[in-house]
């Protein structure tokens, strides 16, 4: 059985172990980030590494109880990235998660819930990339520490 505090990692022994507990884990995270290869490749590689940073942060605060997904790359002037993201939703829901968030740094995204019909969290992304180490992660878990209230509380409206 998946221990409060143990860590859920996608790789075949984790999913492994996801088959035998999904009755416990109800809730997937899913990275949206924009995969740009032009003027806005920087900004789209820093989006990767903030929202990767923050949901790795949250996967441990929510140990046996979110899984999260690779992320969702999608080029930003695809016609039907909307649609990638609506499949990964579903997907999911079928799978049998109760609950889907999307994390995003992309604005475009923003007000997206309802399309999706999955929750999305918009963060503003920080630039990381010459922060020490430590001021990174204290950065992370402070935007965390917010998130996780959000959380709590879509978890909530959806059990009354």
């Amino acid at each position: 059985m998946i221990k409060w505090g143990d860590k859920m990692n996608w790789n075949g022994k984790d999913a492994a172990l996801f088959q035998q507990q999904k009755g416990y884990i109800d809730t997937a995270i899913v990275p949206l980030v924009p995969a740009d290869f032009g003027a806005d490749m920087i900004r789209s590689a820093e989006q990767h590494e903030f929202i990767g940073l923050l949901v790795a942060f949250l996967e441990r605060q929510f140990k046996g109880r979110v899984l999260v997904t690779p992320p969702h790359a999608y080029l930003p002037d695809a016609e039907l990235k909307m649609e990638g993201a609506k499949q990964w939703a579903e997907k999911l829901r079928s799978s049998g998660f109760t609950h889907v968030f999307f994390f995003t740094a992309d604005r475009v995204w923003r007000d997206m819930d309802k399309d999706l019909e999955a929750a999305v969290i918009w963060i503003p992304s920080v630039p990381l990339g010459d922060m020490e180490d430590g001021v990174k992660y204290s950065l992370i878990e402070n935007q965390a520490k917010q998130i996780v209230n959000i959380i709590v509380g879509k978890w909530q409206e959806n059990e009354g």
